[in-house]
């Protein structure tokens, strides 16, 4: 859902949910201001029993203007949006609305409107708030008093930023300027002294864990701010590396993690204990997450089997549900930690712990990549952080330093040397993502600005002799580089563990699916697999339609008929000349008119069919490459059989083993005809190639050749349209096309 979907109403009301905490608030402002912006009636609510009370929201709301309104009924608005909240779940009152819309950042619950943007890994909701308004180009940081209220939000609902564990979180951290001495106000505020009492109560009950030098504690209901509060105070204690607090709310459980030793990562510890039941995250020292009732119960469950314990079962906050009671829930918490603890080996490159000679030998898969020389975009020796989904990188950038960007915004380090040992690099091509969540970026540590380095990127392609080592982890590894001795990388059981020959920086961690994506083994069978590409022309290889346009229109013109738009003729052709005149001309007109024009057309069309038309982006690049691997490579038309062959002399000269367009004795597509044509005049089997086009017509002849199809999704038709035409592959740029080879 875009924010501007939300323009076409005019009584809008944005809803809080009851007791609302700060990153609801600042949701619910950020988008007031928003609407108010653009015009909309627009108003912030709040329901439920309680109005705001607590020391810091009262100051927030106060000193940044915010018009919040506590109501226990509302009149019928145009338009209700729940912020930080799902409309219809227990904890939002429900009111009535004509239309109604959500934004969130928690698991969904409750069946969602058709107007809905749920992002469940983020850590704010102001996050998300923040994220979309930049989509809309809306600056928070013009007016002082929203980016304090977003970033408090998100400082707030992340532990005072300490479980802040997506790269969008921490753009928001690192970008909105706040004002500092509100902020402090507010962080003054937080605390009561009931909150203290709290505290000194659950410091009373603490367990200690001497074998791993850890504590966990359990401290009852509360503010989740005072557990990071807590944590703090714990590791203060000389025995204690580790600690996990933890309190039961009224949904789930709240937990915060610290550690101050570089063989634990409170981050990870965090990722650990909430696996498969929850979500956490946040630094190297402080970290934390929440577990909801709805994945905890299950795993408590099954955990009391593994155990053969009798499961321990409370009434819940709503006097109907069973939970675990806090000693249960304290028992699985200290068997993950645990289990993390002393299940994990870890690995010193710099001390010998790395022994390659007991990896396998793989070959990188020759697909493309993205890659930026650090010293072209900042000056030797400026201290960065590179941020990805995975994490942050702190470094300094060197004089050969370079960055690999990987098909899911992954990145990896690499010096020249063995850059240019390992891939074949295009200084013109520029490199895109499709399907990341998040594309990486470069923070300048010096001055604080933002680099995109996908702004950057170029591609390059990985040589397919660059020998790799790698195995399979049977048990978690923690593995300090020797470029990184302070901080670990991680790899679970089942993940590859792969050191780059070549390159000795380079050691990576990845998933089965990633690895088998980018490797294979040596001995794999060369003489098998794709050795030619087919290609349709129109909307494939060349962007033709102004041509094709202006072809038609000028032989309608002769006739006095109607000309047709850019849009009509994109829709029109695919199917052959003929066709595409019959589609033209208005509905009626006698066959022997219309072959008169078909002959008009291509006369004309034969003299000025390279006017406007050229490669799409990348074309020519993608050719290139498939060339240098010995890829052979061909056109099939539906276009007359001349324009074909100019076009290919003229846009692909020397690259094309074949060209072939409409010619008498051989059957348009979709029949098969000149697919095989194709295939014999290379000495191909169909086995051997794969066919690509951007329509129906293309999947439909493929279909018919027994050929594999990759529809491409940037030409006449839309990823849309060849879907629902039977689409099986589709890619949305020329070099994403590598990946089948």
């Amino acid at each position: 859902m875009k924010l501007r979907e939300l323009l076409a109403y005019e009584d809008i009301v944005i809803q809080c949910h009851d007791n609302p905490d700060a990153d609801a608030i600042a949701s619910g402002y950020a988008l007031y201001l928003y609407l108010k912006e653009h015009g909309k009636n627009a108003s912030i609510v709040y329901g439920g029993r309680s109005i705001i009370r607590k020391g810091n929201l009262c100051l927030m709301v106060e000193k940044l203007h915010i018009p919040i309104t506590h109501v226990t009924q509302l009149p019928k608005p145009q338009l209700l949006v729940t912020v930080d909240c799902q409309y219809g779940g227990g904890n939002v009152t429900r009111f009535d609305a004509e239309e109604v819309a959500v934004i969130d950042h928690h698991r969904v619950s409750v069946a969602l409107p058709k107007m809905n943007e749920v992002r469940s890994f983020l850590g704010a909701c102001s996050t998300l708030i923040w994220q979309m308004l930049k989509d809309e180009h809306f600056d928070i940081n013009e007016n002082e008093d929203l980016a304090t209220a977003l970033y408090y939000g998100l400082y707030m609902d992340t532990g005072n930023l300490a479980e802040i564990a997506h790269p969008l979180d921490k753009d928001l951290r690192d970008e909105a300027m706040f004002n500092k001495q509100k902020l402090a106000l507010f962080r003054n505020a937080n605390l009561s002294v009931e909150d203290l009492e709290i505290a000194g109560a659950a410091l009373l009950r603490s367990d200690y864990i001497e074998e791993y030098r850890c504590s966990i504690v359990k401290v009852g209901e509360c503010d989740p701010n005072l557990l990071g509060v807590i944590s703090d105070l714990i590791l203060e204690v000389d025995a204690i590396d580790v600690c996990l607090v933890f309190c039961i709310q009224q949904e789930g459980v709240k937990f915060s993690v610290r550690s101050c030793v570089k063989e634990v990562q409170a981050s990870d510890l965090a990722e650990e204990i909430s696996k498969g039941i929850g979500s956490g995250g946040g630094h190297l020292a402080k970290a934390g997450g929440y577990l909801p009732f709805e994945t905890l119960i299950p795993e408590y469950l099954e955990y009391c089997s593994r155990a053969g314990l009798k499961p321990r079962m409370i009434l819940g906050a709503d006097d109907v549900s069973e939970v675990p009671s806090a000693s249960g829930i304290k028992g699985l918490l200290e068997s993950r930690m645990v289990d993390y603890l002393k299940n994990s080996e870890i690995i010193y490159e710099n001390k010998g712990d790395l022994h390659i000679e007991n990896m396998e030998q793989y070959c990188i898969r020759p697909f493309p990549v993205g890659y930026v020389r650090a010293a072209d975009i900042l000056e030797v020796g400026t201290p960065i952080t590179l941020r990805t989904l995975a994490g942050d990188l702190d470094l300094q950038v060197e004089e050969d330093m370079v960055i690999l960007i990987g098909i899911k915004g992954e990145i990896f380090l690499s010096d020249e040397n063995g850059f240019r040992s390992g891939y074949r690099a295009y200084e013109d091509w520029k490199y895109s993502l499709n399907c990341a969540e998040y594309n990486p970026i470069v923070k300048n540590n010096t001055d604080g600005t933002v680099i995109s380095l996908m702004k950057y990127a170029k591609v390059c392609i990985s040589d397919r002799r660059n020998p790799v080592r790698a195995i399979r982890l049977k048990h978690d590894v923690k593995i300090f580089t020797r470029w990184d001795e302070n901080k670990y990388i991680k790899g679970r059981t089942g993940d590859y563990m792969v050191f780059h020959e070549n390159n000795s920086r380079d050691i990576r961690i990845l998933d089965p699916e990633l690895f088998e994506e980018c490797y294979e083994r040596p001995d794999a069978n060369e003489d098998s697999g794709i050795k030619a590409v087919i290609f349709d022309l129109d909307g494939t290889l060349l962007d033709t339609l102004w041509d094709l346009t202006n072809a038609v229109n000028e032989v309608l013109k002769s006739e006095g008929m109607p000309p047709r738009t850019l849009d009509e003729v994109r829709m029109f052709v695919g199917n052959g000349a003929r066709r595409l005149i019959a589609r033209a001309v208005p509905e009626g007109t006698p066959d022997a008119q219309i072959e008169k024009l078909l002959e008009q057309f291509r006369r004309y069309y034969v003299s000025h069919c390279k006017e406007n038309t050229k490669p799409y982006p990348d074309i020519l690049f993608l050719l290139d490459e498939l060339k240098q691997r010995g890829i052979r490579m061909a056109i099939v038309s539906n276009k007359p059989d001349a324009a074909v062959k100019e076009l290919n002399q003229v846009y692909f000269k020397n690259r094309m083993a074949a060209a072939i367009g409409e010619t008498e004795g051989t059957a348009r597509k979709p029949a098969p005809d000149m697919l095989e044509k194709a295939l014999r005049e290379m000495g191909i089997s169909k086995e051997q190639a794969i066919y690509a086009g951007d329509s129906e017509t293309d999947i439909e002849t493929a279909q018919n050749a027994g050929i594999d199809c990759i529809s491409a999704a940037w030409g006449f038709r839309s990823r849309e349209q060849l879907l629902e035409s039977g689409a099986k592959r589709l890619i949305e740029k020329p070099m994403e096309l590598l990946l089948f080879i």
